[in-house]
């Protein structure tokens, strides 16, 4: 029983990476009208948006959304979660309500097929491995600050290999917040990694994962380094305190 179990779960992850691609490949030439014309990005993320909800829906994802404070999909915000899945990004574009958001990951994601074009244009991505190109995405997120836009920024810098215990923060979302005096919203996936795992296996179920929003730390009462601090206990709190469940 227990093989066959594993089993649905290992044709459930696919499945749900099935509907992922085919969103993507049915959406393409909107997500190209959109994003390739900048005065357009906010279409295109209500275009992601309502793609992340049928994804989630089809593949029975209902997240459970706690929030200590309601945020303004109209004010401006870096967005800290934490990131043990690729449930994160698309979970995060189904809870978030406003349109004027870019996200900011690795360069890898760009050289995903379909996917990659957000990473092309509207996301921003990071070559961790070169100092040159690092400087390059953190002033390209600076421009997209003084532009109003919002981020999202996963600060363990990729998917951590030992949920539920983060990896150390880095430090460059913390010192884009206290620079331009942006408030920083900790964000806390409790179950987006045992809902999908992908590792040296992959496999994954249904489920209502837990998601509790932070209220907004305004960034301007900190050091880099205090907030990137703060955010991470906030977070690694509410990670411990559903450890066992």
């Amino acid at each position: 029983m227990k093989k066959i179990g594993y089993a649905l779960k290992v044709c459930w992850a696919y499945y749900y990476f099935f509907i992922f691609a085919l969103g993507f490949l049915l959406l393409y030439p909107a997500f190209y009208f959109t994003l390739t014309n900048k005065k357009y990005w906010p279409l295109g993320n209500r275009i992601r948006r309502a793609w992340a909800r049928v994804l989630l829906i089809v593949t029975g994802i209902y997240p459970r959304v706690v929030k200590d404070l309601n945020i303004d999909p109209k004010k401006q915000y870096i967005f800290c979660p934490n990131h043990f899945s690729y449930l994160d990004i698309p979970i995060f574009i189904f809870c978030f309500s406003g349109d004027n958001f870019r996200f900011m990951a690795k360069a890898e994601f760009g050289k995903i097929p379909l996917f990659g074009i957000f990473f092309r244009t509207i996301d921003i991505p990071v070559n961790r491995g070169s100092a040159t190109e690092r400087f390059k995405a953190l002033k390209k997120a600076e421009t997209a600050l003084e532009e109003g836009y919002s981020l999202i920024i996963f600060p363990e810098g990729g998917i951590g290999p030992h949920p539920p215990k983060m990896q150390p923060f880095k430090n460059g979302p913390f010192r884009l917040a206290t620079d331009k005096k942006v408030p920083v919203v900790p964000i806390a996936y409790i179950d987006n990694w045992k809902i999908l795992h992908v590792e040296k296996r992959i496999y994954g179920h249904p489920g209502r994962p837990r998601i509790h929003v932070f209220a907004p730390v305004e960034a301007v009462q900190y050091t880099p380094e205090e907030l990137k601090n703060t955010v991470y206990s906030l977070i690694q709190s509410k990670l411990d305190l559903y450890a066992g469940d």
